[in-house]
């Protein structure tokens, strides 16, 4: 007898959540971020600065040992993204502790940290996605987030 779980679970229901994403969602560039802080080549750190994160906070990021210490500690990437107020272009996804794969209410569930993230088109190497992450911690007010296409909703895009 097997000691796979049989039937669809939770787990399943939570990945076809994640997989339904659109490309432009900023959930799925935060989880590709955590992703990209395991490379073990030399450069690591010059490529994930300037694949993931503004440039105006590069400084702050070192060697994304914290980010990967936080991505590490088992804090889950929330698919629910949250957007600010009269500033669709800066986003903030929230890491959660649970053991819950799915829940559909965010205030059962508040976040340990936000990925304040905004979007930058000019500098932009994911297709489909002009995210950049500014800041890991607490949220940043859109008005200290570096901005160049203030009010672009990244919502629109098909």
């Amino acid at each position: 007898m097997s000691d796979e779980p049989a039937g669809w679970t939770e787990e399943d229901d939570a990945m076809v959540t994640y997989e339904s994403l659109p490309d432009w969602h900023p959930s799925l560039f935060v989880d590709v971020f955590r992703t990209g802080l395991d490379m073990e080549q030399a450069n690591a750190s010059e490529l994930l600065g300037c694949a993931f994160v503004t440039p105006e906070s590069l400084g702050t990021w070192e060697d994304f040992s914290r980010a990967r210490s936080v991505f590490s500690s088992g804090l889950k990437i929330s698919t629910t993204a949250l957007f600010g107020i009269g500033a669709p272009d800066v986003a903030y996804v929230r890491l959660v502790e649970t053991d819950a794969y799915l829940n559909d209410d965010i205030d059962a569930v508040p976040a340990t940290m936000h990925v304040t993230l905004v979007w930058r088109p000019e500098i932009a190497v994911v297709p489909i996605s002009s995210w950049r992450i500014h800041h890991l911690g607490e949220a940043i007010e859109p008005t200290l987030v570096p901005r160049t296409a203030a009010g672009f909703d990244p919502r629109t895009q098909a």
